[in-house]
């Protein structure tokens, strides 16, 4: 067989004189085998040749051999299999293991690496002394701060850069030394994700903020509309009685409180623009047009000493907006803009269209797209981060006492974000600032609402019934007052839901005059249920804020003229002379 043929091979090498060694099967006379060391040796005994086998039965080390063998061949695939990166050093901090996710990670081959200090490959220069040090004190003292502990701390790539990464270290005691392994993980998405978790909780808020503050806004303008209807129609009910006694000291003092009360209802109306509770009449704008006719009344404005520049692009696409609302907007960015450079210095007004990407300052919503961009920029001060935080607040300002309302900003940010824009602030280098108006351009049919602002009539007699339903009992009272002084008679209704009670009573009514905003069912509603059971009856409704009234809703409810409060006693003389078919 084989197995003699090989075994006879041996003998007659050592006959030759030839030493053999060799690790191969043995066989048992039971037929079973075994592994062994051999040994065939030529020697001479009395002169003659002889051949000296010594074998030793190395099965069981061999088996052992095996299994440390499959062993460390799990382990290899274990630690190259892993995701993470995993790093062996020794005692002197010299690489002894680097695995496939290390090679993809760092960008070095595992050949190149092997045995070089880990300090010099993947450990930025600044932290290089403190590894080092880490070494020694576990070196000499059996712990570390490194060693069982989950770290975060920089990495460097091959290629230079930097990155965040976690690491835990682990010691394995091998007959060589201690084996520092090291188990790492780049965290560069999670601290991105976790910048970004920050930031969308910082917009939340914002938002939230804003929110809460409109909401708290409106409803103080609202009741504030109330209270400033009555007390501008009772200063003109008195000064037509002043103009009647010939009181010449007491019209003029009564104008001024007359232009006191339209100086609150300015700050109310710029409350309302704040809470996006004001609408207009809008329409398709080239605002290149509108701001050149705004710059150049804005020129005749400022002091000598600040110059005015304009770059406005005519090609800019149009917006859907409201003319008077958005040069409301440029002045009041102007005159920040004039109070930042204290009177001396540069304001530049600009025009363009660009995609923008970016965080609006106000609202902290992310923004991308192409917008139409409205520019100021000033030399003046800058803007700090902390003012940046609450600019666009009501009443909050930086300017002394009596310089300012607080509201211009708080208007704008109402204003922009109404007509579904939004707004940035950059710095402008070396020092200013850039406040950038995002208007998306117009699309499609114009948005249009209602507002019925009349001119004074002239004046003339006016008759008939009017049903004045009014929740309010202050202003009820002064609309009862102004209307019986203009020669109506008043039937006042409390709430709406009892109106249809009124009018079965079959007193005849000539107009419907009510607020939009009561308990129960508003005054739109009403309209529209007038609509139905008395088609001929002309109504006139009023609002503080007007919105969601559109001109469908108007016509299908029959109401003939909105009106804005605080009423102007002219406005409201005028709607209901046009109701009624007669003059003034």
């Amino acid at each position: 067989s084989d197995y003699v043929a090989a075994r006879h091979e041996l003998i007659q090498r050592a006959l030759r004189g030839e030493e053999s060694h060799s690790e191969t099967i043995a066989l048992r006379p039971d037929g079973t085998s075994f592994e062994v060391d051999l040994r065939v040796i030529p020697l001479r005994y009395r002169g003659e040749p002889h051949v000296l086998s010594i074998a030793r039965d190395i099965t069981e080390r061999r088996r052992r051999e095996r299994e440390l063998q499959r062993s460390e061949a799990r382990l290899r695939a274990t630690v190259e299999a892993g995701f993470d990166p995993i790093i062996g050093m020794d005692g002197e901090g010299r690489i002894v293991e680097f695995n496939a996710a290390a090679e993809r990670c760092f960008g070095h081959e595992r050949s190149a690496v092997l045995g070089r200090l880990l300090a010099d490959v993947i450990i930025p220069q600044r932290l290089r002394g403190g590894h080092t040090e880490g070494l020694s004190n576990f070196a000499h003292t059996g712990s570390g701060p490194f060693v069982g502990r989950l770290l975060e701390t920089t990495a460097l790539r091959a290629d230079g850069s930097e990155f965040p990464v976690e690491i835990a270290v682990g010691v394995a005691v091998a007959p060589e030394g201690n084996i520092y392994v090291g188990h790492l993980r780049d965290i560069a998405a999670r601290r991105q994700a976790e910048s970004q978790r920050v930031e969308l909780e910082g917009q939340l808020r914002q938002a939230q903020k804003m929110e809460a503050i409109g909401h708290l806004t409106g409803g103080i303008a609202h009741d504030f509309n109330n209270i400033l209807t009555s007390v501008t129609g009772y200063i003109v009910l008195a000064t037509e009685r002043a103009e009647r006694l010939g009181a010449a000291d007491l019209v003029r003092q009564l104008g001024q409180a007359h232009l006191a009360a339209q100086r609150a209802r300015d700050l109310i109306s710029q409350m309302l623009a704040f809470a996006r509770r004001q609408r207009s009449e809008r329409r398709p704008l080239a605002l290149a047009a509108e701001l050149r006719q705004s710059a150049q009344l804005l020129r005749s404005t400022l002091p000598s000493a600040v110059e005015l520049h304009t770059a406005l692009d005519a090609h800019a696409p149009a917006v859907v907006g409201d003319s008077v609302q958005i040069e409301q907007v440029l002045f009041n960015l102007c005159i920040n803009a004039r109070d930042a450079i204290r009177g001396a210095g540069a304001v530049n007004i600009g025009l363009a269209s660009a995609a923008i990407e970016g965080v609006c300052a106000s609202c902290r919503a992310p923004l991308r797209g192409h917008w139409v961009v409205l520019s100021v920029d000033d030399n003046g001060s800058g803007v700090s981060e902390a003012v940046r935080e609450r600019m666009f607040e009501p009443f909050y300002t930086t300017k002394p006492v009596g310089s300012g309302s607080g509201m211009g900003l708080a208007m704008v940010h109402g204003i922009v974000h109404d007509h579904g824009g939004h707004l940035l602030v950059d710095p402008v280098e070396p020092r200013g600032t850039s406040f950038r108006v995002l208007l998306p351009p117009a699309q499609g049919l114009p948005m249009r609402a209602v507002a019925v602002d009349a001119e004074p009539a002239a004046r003339g007699a006016l008759a008939g019934r009017v049903l004045l339903v009014e929740d309010e009992a202050m202003v009820a009272a002064f609309m009862s007052e102004l209307l019986g002084g203009w020669g109506f008679e008043v039937v006042h209704c409390g709430d709406p839901l009892d109106v249809e009670q009124v009018l079965a009573s079959g007193v005849a009514f000539d107009v419907v005059l009510t607020d939009q905003t009561m308990p129960g069912l508003t005054g739109l509603e009403l309209a529209e249920r007038l609509a139905t059971a008395r088609p001929e009856l002309p109504v006139l409704l009023y609002s503080g804020f007007g919105e969601g009234i559109d001109v469908a809703a108007l016509t299908r409810s029959g109401v003939r003229a909105l009106l804005r409060k605080p009423i102007e006693p002219e406005a409201l003389r005028s709607a209901l002379a046009e109701s009624l078919g007669e003059s003034a």
